[in-house]
């Protein structure tokens, strides 16, 4: 008889406590995550910061925290903490366990494998009894988001067209009349006006002086990436990897012109996260472009809005002249060159960069050899 009420008790109080903990365990648990950094490169190691609180008296003998990430972002190895990772995405799962009124900050250091933009959705918690005989769950939003930039190969400066990586130095054939830059003084000639007269030199020699002005570059690139990684694909692109290539070359590109003071703009037959439409970027110069172009950079989807020929088509029937043009392409064919004669014929400088893998293991050994 003591035997049987003991076992009445024993199922009461198990069946109490199984109801208190289902009832109370997720209640004033707060929990937070987010990137440290808001910005990377492909490459960079960042942490993923999380931080939960139990603010009640009842402590919470497990806690499980599960959420799905990209498989880009590779998680190093701790306890208490559990990834299993598929082709596209990964799931996440942290324990712990609270005692009343506690905090507990736990950071995760993760390396980011792939330039893209990555966003953290929800987590669901799940805590339970300390046997196990009940659980509850419960969703919780979040929004912090990190950009990871392409990182930029290191280029060669020699390889850019014709006077952006001339700088401001003068250049030999006509481009553009500088007036900041005076090479010496000429005769005066008719069209001349007073404000180029040279008075000093005109009552030195006894003849109408005026200031001769040197040609310089006009000191903007822009930059153009195809995304097709063969002549004559179909509809998706089936090696992103040289793609990928191709969009670290546009970045190394514009921080070498940047880091020389000038303009650069950029353009490609792609769409950022959430458009339809070709990227494209005017060229400025400055911090805050380079930044631009990152970002720009790092949201790029690999597939195709319209054929690369149409793009230059678009581009040499705006008309823009004297600048100098920058094309990344997987192959090279009459219809592309035809558009390229025309931007020539515009008065730009057009160089090539051909995406292939003898020319993407240059870059990267050079990239690698600079690291």
């Amino acid at each position: 008889m003591i035997l049987f009420w003991f076992i009445v008790a024993a199922a009461a109080i198990l069946l109490a406590q199984s109801k208190l903990f289902k009832s109370r365990v997720l209640r004033q648990i707060e929990y937070r995550r987010h990137f440290q950094s808001k910005a990377c490169f492909r490459g960079d190691q960042v942490e993923l910061v999380e931080k939960i609180s139990n603010a009640k008296w009842l402590p919470v003998p497990w806690l499980r925290v599960e959420s799905q990430l990209s498989s880009h972002l590779h998680f190093q190895k701790q306890e208490n903490f559990q990834v299993s990772s598929g082709q596209l995405y990964q799931n996440h799962k942290s324990f712990f366990s609270l005692p009343p009124y506690t905090k507990i900050t736990r950071k995760h250091k993760i390396t980011c494998a792939k330039r893209g933009w990555y966003q953290l959705h929800t987590v669901t918690l799940t805590g339970g009894d300390p046997l196990g005989l009940t659980n509850a769950t419960k969703q919780i939003p979040l929004e912090s988001r990190m950009l990871v930039y392409p990182r930029p190969a290191e280029v060669p400066i020699s390889e850019l067209p014709y006077h952006s990586w001339q700088g401001d130095r003068s250049v030999r054939r006509w481009i553009i009349n500088d007036p900041f830059v005076i090479a010496g003084v000429r005769d005066y000639q008719a069209g001349d006006t007073y404000k180029q007269i040279n008075w000093k030199a005109t009552a030195k020699t006894g003849r109408m002086q005026v200031h001769q002005h040197d040609f310089t570059a006009d000191r903007r690139l822009m930059i153009y990436l195809n995304v097709d990684d063969a002549e004559g694909m179909w509809r998706s692109v089936t090696d992103e990897a040289l793609i990928e290539h191709g969009i670290e070359w546009a970045a190394g590109a514009a921080e070498a012109v940047i880091g020389q003071g000038m303009d650069v703009g950029f353009a490609a037959n792609m769409p950022l996260s959430g458009s339809r439409e070709s990227v494209r970027i005017e060229p400025r110069g400055g911090h805050e472009q380079l930044i631009g172009l990152f970002e720009c950079m790092a949201m790029l989807q690999i597939e195709r809005t319209e054929l690369f020929h149409q793009l230059l088509q678009a581009e040499a029937d705006s008309g823009f002249r004297e600048r100098d043009v920058l094309v990344i392409s997987s192959y090279w064919n009459d219809a592309l060159e035809k558009q390229a004669e025309r931007l020539r014929w515009n008065g730009n400088a057009v160089a090539v960069w051909l995406l292939t893998d003898k020319a993407r293991r240059h870059f990267s050994g050079r990239e690698e050899a600079g690291a």
